[in-house]
C-alpha cells in the first residue's frame, strides 16, 4: 500500500515534489468504529517516527 498513488493522493500523504516522490509520507490517522477520524498526525520529516503513543491514547 505504501507504493499506492491512489490512496497517497486520497490521504494527502503522497510525496511529489522530493527524491522520494511516489512514495508515501510517514502518517497516523486513526479512526473510530463509526468511521470517524479522531487522530491524525504527518510527520514533517520522513525520518521522523509519528507519536504513536499520542495514536495510542485515542484509543483508550
Amino acid at each position: 500500500c505504501f507504493r499506492s498513488p491512489a490512496f497517497g493522493h486520497d490521504y494527502g500523504v503522497l510525496m511529489t515534489s522530493s527524491p522520494l516522490a511516489g512514495l508515501l509520507a510517514r502518517a497516523v490517522v486513526v479512526l473510530d468504529p463509526a468511521g470517524i477520524v479522531r487522530h491524525v498526525q504527518l510527520v514533517p520529516e520522513i525520518t521522523q517516527e509519528p507519536d504513536y503513543e499520542a495514536a495510542l491514547r485515542v484509543l483508550a
